[in-house]
């Protein structure tokens, strides 16, 4: 059997698929495996102690409630455009547990270097295609995205390396259904594709020769052209009928990320220029510097990992529209290393990378490629271990003691019920209490907190509220359902 030779392949021949040139791929897939295995280790010891939180929890009851409708159904457009989490619909309704997604995360994630390897192998020797490879798992802000909560982004890199990998060989509809799940992920991807996808499709068309050993045949080129176009509208259209259409329509509320991007807002948290950390300087100039320092800094902790390998091609230009999403944010958690909105960003700096690597194969020959290769792999060692993005102190923090009484308390809520919990209850609970909550304390049926709870917002926000409830008469104990420190109450009728 042969394979499809590469767009850029006018002077190669098609080799045949050899059991040799299968073997090729073993040391990435085994890095792959080893981090999919670490990773879903963490994971496991995770959840085990109860760390995850609200995302894992909402995305659970958004899967369960996508096909069947009602409140949990309605969640599915009330924030985010993100058709594609039906197809989690099964993996939940087969397990019943968020812990389910957590894996399937850890999977797509390990699954795009391997993917990348792909794309890049017929276009350099295979021992600089196994550097590549290699480098892309233990890239920082990828793998730190694979034991954080479930977010819909990491099916991102995936899909963005295997959209490369389909274009460059000719598999058109592949590339058109990649495309269509693409457009189902979320709608800051719907932007980021439409701005892509004009810039490329006008520059691919205008241009007289292809981008190094990628795209040189013209047709080719032209075909390229007219499907990133393609894909363009679509994202455009599909953007339009979110924001004007559909959100309004589920949540009324407003667009809720939109509370990353109060701009001119004097507060000194949340949505601001300086971080959570430090206090807004009461001198506008001080907190503008402040912040382009740190955007500065969540740049060069995107790019030195790499050791700046997408600035050897025009590629670099694909991460612009990742990065001019985060970096716009005046809330810093949205632009934090080890935040899933890298995720935005990343996938398309690791491609760049890639075929810069290509640019130094084609230019200074194989032993050049396989240095600066190798030195992508260590220095994204590097970062991984001396300012690893993946929050291991938060992880590392003792978890709440009492989480045997906490899981009898919440078997003893009444079934359809609304209870509200802490959020790192509520990621446990999600999948099979349909009516769990967090932190929704007054109009919750049902509350279930521990006032030994050392969590800093319940000692300072929800503990205080539940005492005035209480006080006043809105709610009233539920011994029956209370456990040890773990303490339930009931709304009064």
């Amino acid at each position: 059997m042969r394979i499809f030779a590469p767009i850029g392949s006018t002077t190669r021949t098609i080799q045949p698929l050899t059991r040799q040139s299968s073997n090729e791929a073993l040391p990435v897939c085994i890095a792959a495996a080893a981090y999919a295995c670490i990773a879903g280790a963490l994971v496991t010891v995770h959840w085990i102690r109860w760390h995850f939180g609200y995302d894992t929890g909402i995305y659970t009851k958004i899967v369960l409630g996508s096909l069947g409708g009602g409140e949990s159904g309605g969640l599915l457009f009330a924030t985010h455009f993100s058709p594609l989490l039906v197809v989690f619909y099964p993996l939940l309704a087969l397990t019943h547990s968020s812990l389910s997604l957590l894996y399937a995360q850890v999977i797509a994630i390990g699954l795009a270097p391997v993917a990348l390897y792909a794309f890049i192998r017929p276009h350099v020797d295979a021992a600089v295609a196994q550097r590549v490879g290699i480098a892309a798992v233990l890239y920082p802000p990828t793998a730190a995205a694979g034991i954080g909560d479930f977010h819909i982004l990491a099916v991102l890199p995936l899909i963005v390396f295997a959209l490369a990998w389909s274009a460059d060989r000719g598999r058109w509809v592949l590339f058109s259904a990649l495309a269509v799940l693409a457009l189902t992920i979320r709608e800051d991807v719907l932007l980021e594709f439409g701005l892509i996808g004009t810039v490329a499709g006008l520059v691919l068309w205008r241009s007289r020769a292809g981008l190094g050993t990628l795209f040189a045949q013209p047709v080719q080129r032209r075909r390229l052209a007219i499907a990133s176009a393609c894909l363009a509208g679509a994202s455009f259209v599909l953007a339009v009928v979110f924001f004007a259409v559909i959100q309004p329509a589920f949540g009324r509320a407003g667009w809720f990320p939109a509370l990353y991007y109060r701009f001119g807002l004097p507060h000194a948290e949340g949505g601001m220029l300086a971080a959570p950390s430090v206090p807004a300087p009461s001198n506008p100039s001080a907190s503008l510097l402040i912040s382009l320092l740190q955007r500065a800094g969540y740049v060069l902790e995107a790019t030195a990992p790499l050791v700046f390998l997408p600035f050897r091609t025009p590629w670099w230009l694909l991460a612009l529209p990742g990065f001019a999403i985060v970096l716009s944010a005046t809330s810093s958690s949205i632009w934090t290393m080890g935040a899933h909105y890298a995720l935005l960003w990343s996938p398309w700096l690791v491609l760049a990378a890639a075929l810069g690597v290509v640019r130094i194969h084609d230019r200074a020959g194989s032993s050049s490629a396989r240095r600066w290769s190798g030195a992508a792999i260590a220095a994204c060692a590097v970062f991984l271990i001396a300012f690893n993005p993946m929050h291991l102190s938060y992880y590392l923090r003792p978890p709440y003691h009492a989480l045997a009484q906490a899981r009898e308390a919440i078997a003893c809520m009444p079934a359809g019920a609304t209870v509200a919990m802490p959020e790192q209850w509520f990621a446990h609970s999600a999948a099979t209490h349909p009516g769990a909550t967090a932190d929704l304390i007054e109009q919750a049926d049902y509350l279930i907190y521990a006032g030994d709870d050392p969590d800093a917002t319940f000692q300072r926000q929800i503990k205080p509220a539940i005492q005035k409830l209480l006080a006043n008469g809105y709610i009233r104990p539920l011994p029956a359902c209370s456990f040890g420190p773990v303490h339930a109450y009931a709304r009064a009728r």
